[in-house]
């Protein structure tokens, strides 16, 4: 008998992927603008307390999506995998890592952001001083080369793969392919310094907010139709 858990699995889990995101886009646009686009060392810090809970909303909501991501990439990799296995198999394995170092650097937020701005608040002006340290390391992927360009580079080449084979419906093989392109958009955002400090990403993000649990949201149900099937 056909094992068609890891379909089923990723079905449950892409349609939780959409929800997340619809989560991170609501978050999105309720947290203060001083909080996104290019905040100053002191921001994340001074006006933590004030916007708590839409922080750790969002932050947890882009945890738990990545973890839930982690069950997609295989189950939609497998659905094109026999079409070009090489391609696939080395930009999921992009994809995977983009997700985990998503999980990781939400987690820091969560918890060290957190402690730090309330170290920031009780602190002394020299502890405060520490805290703001223009250019300290708080995150691995700054810029966004792995949870835009790698997870868009894999979103292109499996859409491409399965608009060629005809193994998705055309429409969310067309979906994916426009997807891959908002990813490279929002890396461009986070990568140029024209585009950094314009607003534009926070353009991007809403319609990646949008367009996202629309797409996982599309794969969850075809996966599931296949792990039924």
């Amino acid at each position: 008998m056909k094992d068609n858990s890891l379909y089923k699995l990723g079905g449950i889990s892409s349609v939780l992927v959409g929800f997340s995101y619809l989560v991170v886009g609501i978050t999105g646009v309720l947290i203060p603008s001083i909080l996104s686009g290019v905040p100053n060392a002191q921001s994340p810090f001074m006006y933590y307390q004030e916007n708590k809970i839409m922080l750790l909303t969002n932050w947890w909501a882009l945890l738990l999506g990545a973890v839930f991501a982690l069950a997609v990439i295989p189950a939609v990799s497998k659905t094109v995998q026999h079409l070009n296995e090489g391609w696939v198999r080395w930009t999921s394995t992009l994809a995977t890592i983009a997700f985990a170092v998503v999980i990781l650097d939400n987690y820091w937020s969560i918890v060290y952001t957190t402690a730090r701005a309330n170290a920031y608040v009780t602190g002394t002006e020299a502890m405060r001083a520490v805290l703001t340290v223009p250019g300290s390391p708080q995150w691995i992927d700054v810029q966004g080369w792995l949870a835009y360009g790698a997870v868009g580079l894999w979103a292109l080449v499996i859409s491409l793969l399965a608009l060629r084979g005809n193994t998705w419906p055309k429409g969310l093989a067309y979906l994916g392919i426009v997807g891959a392109f908002i990813y490279f958009l929002a890396l461009a955002t986070s990568v140029i310094p024209s585009l950094v400090v314009s607003g534009a990403g926070t353009v991007i993000a809403g319609i990646g907010a949008v367009f996202a649990p629309i797409w996982y949201g599309w794969m969850g149900i075809h996966l599931r139709r296949i792990g039924l099937s």
